[in-house]
């Protein structure tokens, strides 16, 4: 490991690996990247880390401290450790499940990806992904809020935010978008990408947190993977 990602590993960025299948039982390796939100840790997606490792997934739950950067500089971070990840694993499959937050820094990380790096991906389900901003990130414009929060900022629904000016990707893999009936901290519209960049939409029920708990995410996510649809999407 070079010293820079040694570096990255010290301070927190990381990915917990988990699998229920032993690796010489398996055919082939299908690997689940999941990235946590704003405001808490990897293992706030452990229960959905676990329900897809039994689904037979290898997958590499990202954990990484919020607001300690700006989420470019996070997707930065993520970018040479998911490389690193892929150098040595060599997985024959690889999909996304992100919460919140992080579906915007996979966002950043996709715009600095080529294209062939894009088109190995086979699926990302976002849940609750704030990819038109939220109100809510106002509150990390504030003195205050500015001086021990880097990343919430980058998240309003403003023209000139971080959220709203993010480069599309060379090619965008099939993506699906799970919001919450009840979310309170991110609106429906809200959670659709930008125009022009084509996505599946459902929605469950339950709140944003709710989202992490495989009880009210876990089947869509799984329709998704495999037939790159919701049943019953919205259009």
């Amino acid at each position: 490991m070079s010293n820079v990602l040694t570096n990255y590993f010290e301070h927190g960025y990381r990915f917990h690996k988990l699998e229920s299948v032993p690796v010489s039982c398996k055919q082939e390796t299908k690997a689940v990247f999941l990235i946590h939100g704003w405001g808490v840790r990897a293992v706030a997606m452990a229960r959905l880390a676990s329900a897809l490792a039994d689904e037979g997934f290898t997958v590499y739950n990202y954990d990484y401290p919020t607001s300690k950067r700006k989420i470019g500089e996070h997707s930065e971070i993520f970018l040479s450790l998911y490389r690193r990840i892929l150098d040595e694993e060599k997985p024959s499959g690889i999909f996304f499940v992100t919460h919140s937050m992080g579906g915007i820094l996979l966002r950043a990380a996709l715009g600095q990806m080529d294209e062939s790096e894009c088109r190995r991906i086979e699926a990302i389900v976002m849940l609750g992904p704030p990819n038109r901003g939220s109100v809510l990130a106002y509150l990390g414009k504030s003195r205050v809020a500015r001086g021990i929060n880097a990343s919430l900022a980058d998240m309003t629904p403003a023209e000139d935010s971080f959220v709203r000016n993010i480069p599309p990707p060379p090619f965008l893999p099939p993506a699906g978008i799970v919001a919450a009936k009840y979310d309170g901290k991110v609106t429906l519209g809200s959670t659709l990408l930008p125009d022009g960049q084509p996505c599946q939409h459902t929605i469950v029920p339950c709140t944003h947190p709710g989202l992490r708990n495989p009880k009210y995410t876990l089947v869509p996510i799984l329709s998704f993977f495999n037939s790159k649809a919701f049943s019953g999407s919205l259009p």
